[in-house]
C-alpha cells in the first residue's frame, strides 16, 4: 500500500519553515540527508494551506489509481502533520481546525474523505500511533480518549483497514500489550492491522486472541528479504542494523540476503 503525504514546506510561502497547526516545536529528531536533526518552530498553516493540503492527497490517490495501486494509506503516525493536527500540545488553534478533539481531528477527517472519493469501494487504510510518546507527544489519558474518539469516528467511513502502531513492549523481546489493541478493537468494526514489536509467534498469539485480523512487520523485513518464507518454515530470523536506517543509501536497506534453502540447514 502507498502511503501520502503532505509536503512539509509549501512552495506558495516565502518561508524556509516547515508549516504545522500552530507555531509550536515538537521537540522531536527527524531524518535528514545530513543525519539526525532536531525539528524547529514551524509557521502556522492558514486556512489556504490546509486546503491545499488536502488536496494535495487527493491528487496523491488520483495518481496512486492511475498508476495501478489497489489503494492508499494515510500516514497519520508518529510526529507528522496529522498527529501534530491531533495534539493538544501543538494544535492550539482556535478556529474549526482546533480548540476541541472535534476540531483537531477536523483535517484527519477531510483528508480521508478526499482520499476515498478517489476510489470504489473500501481502497483506504488509516494509520494511527496513539501511544506515541515523546516530549510533547504522550500516551496520557487525555490522548487516548481523544484516540478513543478518532476510532469510533473512522469506523462511521468506508475504510479498508486501520493500521495501529501499538505502545513499545516493555523490554527487549517482551511480547506487545494485547490491551492496547483490544481497546481499539472494541471501538473499530472493520479489519484491523497491529503493528510494532510482533514475531512469528506474538503475531500468530495477537491473531489467535481476536484482536487484529492481520500483523504488520518493519524492522524484521528490512533485514529479511525472504521473512514469509522464514515464518513459514520457522527459521530464524536475521538482525537488521539501526545505524544505517534512514540514512538515504542502499546499504542496510537493499544488501541482506535470503537464506539458503536447499541445503537443508537452519540459518
Amino acid at each position: 500500500m502507498a502511503r501520502s503525504r503532505p509536503r512539509w514546506v509549501s512552495n506558495r510561502s516565502a518561508s524556509p519553515l516547515p508549516a504545522g497547526p500552530s507555531a509550536v516545536d515538537p521537540r522531536e529528531r527527524i531524518h535528514t540527508p545530513g543525519g539526525p536533526k532536531a525539528t524547529v518552530t514551524p509557521r502556522e498553516m492558514t486556512i489556504t494551506d490546509i486546503r491545499d493540503t488536502v488536496a494535495e492527497y487527493r491528487a496523491a490517490a488520483v495518481n496512486a489509481s492511475r498508476a495501478g495501486f489497489d489503494g492508499v494509506e494515510i500516514h497519520a503516525l508518529g510526529s507528522f502533520l496529522i498527529p501534530q493536527f491531533l495534539n493538544p500540545r501543538l494544535n492550539l488553534r482556535r478556529d474549526a481546525y482546533g480548540g476541541d478533539p472535534a476540531g483537531r481531528r477536523r483535517l484527519l477527517m477531510e483528508i480521508v474523505d478526499a482520499v476515498a472519493a478517489v476510489w470504489e469501494g473500501r481502497r483506504v487504510g488509516v494509520r494511527l500511533s496513539p501511544y506515541w510518546t515523546a516530549e510533547r507527544f504522550t500516551a496520557d489519558a487525555r490522548t487516548l480518549a481523544d484516540y478513543d474518539a478518532l476510532v469510533d469516528e473512522l469506523g462511521d467511513r468506508s475504510l479498508a483497514y486501520l493500521h495501529l502502531r501499538g505502545p513499545a513492549p516493555a523490554a527487549p523481546g517482551a511480547a506487545p500489550d494485547h490491551d492496547a489493541f483490544a481497546r481499539y478493537r472494541r471501538l473499530f468494526d472493520g479489519p484491523l492491522i497491529a503493528n510494532h514489536g510482533f514475531d512469528r509467534e506474538t503475531g500468530n498469539a495477537v491473531i489467535g486472541a481476536g484482536l487484529a485480523d492481520a500483523v504488520s512487520y518493519a524492522t524484521h523485513f528490512v533485514a529479511n528479504p525472504d521473512l514469509v518464507a522464514r515464518f513459514a518454515l520457522d527459521h530464524e530470523l536475521a538482525a537488521g542494523d539501526p545505524g544505517t536506517y534512514y540514512t538515504g543509501g542502499a546499504g542496510g536497506h537493499v544488501d541482506y540476503p535470503a537464506s539458503r534453502w536447499g541445503d537443508g540447514v537452519r540459518r
